[in-house]
């Protein structure tokens, strides 16, 4: 009886750690398609897929809560970003451009399907807004942080959702500037000194100003 009971556990676990591990690569291959939704400015397919890892995720951690065990080493490796087949290097050198015009950000990207340019534009406000919930996601002393962290923290900060297409922009502009570093798929390392950096950036970008 004993040996039955201890087997029995011992399977569940297993088979816990098999779905937690296949949960793990599915919700790598969604962060995947988050990364090519996003740069090729289908966002609708990126808020999509958003949900999708948000409850996978949760799925997961519902599972590690019940069986009361740390998920394990092969579900960890099955969530580490895979290597993909990179974009022709003009391309990717030329896109995504940004400027400042009239107040609002405008972020130039190319489509692969369309085979042409497409814009996107983001108003000071919303940039304002975005940089201050970064800024508070730094406070916290965590981090690296994701874009879905980030969008979480904006909706608590302000009555009326932002379409996530322009959080993007404002990241996308942020990173290419330097002014915040992509670690992986893990998200973003945001600097303590990241509203001055962004300000300064934003005046650099301005037509207004040259």
């Amino acid at each position: 009886m004993l040996y039955s009971i201890l087997y029995n556990k011992h399977t569940m676990k297993d088979q816990a750690d098999r779905i937690t591990e296949i949960l793990a690569k599915a919700e790598s291959e969604i962060q995947t398609i988050i990364v090519e939704a996003a740069q090729a400015g289908d966002y609708r397919s990126v808020d999509m897929a958003r949900n999708a890892a948000v409850n996978v995720r949760n799925l997961r951690a519902q599972i590690s809560d019940s069986t009361g065990k740390v998920e394990s080493k092969a579900a960890k490796a099955a969530s580490q970003p895979k290597r993909r087949v990179a974009s022709p290097r003009t391309v990717r050198t030329a896109y995504p451009k940004f400027h400042v015009a009239k107040d609002t950000l405008i972020r130039i990207g190319w489509s692969k399907k369309q085979r042409r340019e497409y814009t996107h534009k983001t108003p000071r406000s919303i940039f304002d807004t975005t940089i201050k919930a970064m800024a508070a996601l730094a406070q916290s002393g965590a981090g690296p942080f994701t874009a879905e962290q980030l969008i979480d923290q904006i909706n608590t900060m302000e009555p009326e959702a932002i379409p996530s297409y322009q959080v993007y922009g404002v990241i996308g502009m942020l990173r290419g500037t330097n002014c915040i570093k992509q670690i992986g798929r893990e998200g973003y390392d945001i600097p303590p000194e990241l509203v001055e950096k962004a300000n300064r950036k934003w005046s650099e970008l301005s037509d207004d100003e040259k």
